[in-house]
């Protein structure tokens, strides 16, 4: 066998797959918090569709507060989930892998074929606590602990 061999499986360990093991974040603070309110937009957009289709059954004014209500709720958690989404950002490429910016993205990004990158790494990072950055193609783990600093 030949050293490189040996370099470089020290340098990105693999699992079994051949896929190199997520990386930690430094600090998954942004993320997590992107993630809440994401989570929260998306419950919020699903109660407005709701509350609409109770409008078009029941044609009451109750029905009519409960859809003014929940589209204003969507609206406020959408712009609070867009700026933190636009704040979290990739602590190797300093891209912002939650929020799609048009850029071309790298060979291993992957999407949800009606939804662009960034939505479908939102969705990952709630659904799996870990998301794949667009922009340089690492997987990142929000459980995954920080490596120890090594002392010299």
């Amino acid at each position: 066998m030949s050293g490189r061999s040996h370099a470089h499986s020290r340098a990105e360990p693999r699992v079994r797959g051949g896929e190199p093991r997520a990386r930690s974040l430094p600090f998954p603070g942004p993320f997590i918090v992107a993630g809440l309110l994401s989570a929260i937009h998306y419950l919020a957009a699903l109660a407005w569709l709701t509350c609409m289709v109770l409008f078009f059954f029941q044609v009451t004014e109750l029905a009519a507060d409960l859809v003014l209500g929940s589209m204003i709720l969507t609206i406020v958690t959408w712009i609070l989930a867009f700026f933190k989404r636009r704040s979290a950002r990739c602590p190797l490429c300093k891209g912002t892998p939650l929020l799609n910016s048009g850029a071309l993205p790298h060979g291993k990004a992957f999407r949800i074929p009606p939804l662009n990158y960034g939505v479908t790494a939102t969705l990952s990072l709630i659904c799996t606590q870990e998301y794949r950055c667009m922009y340089c193609g690492n997987l990142y783990d929000l459980l995954k602990a920080k490596a120890p600093e090594k002392r010299v």
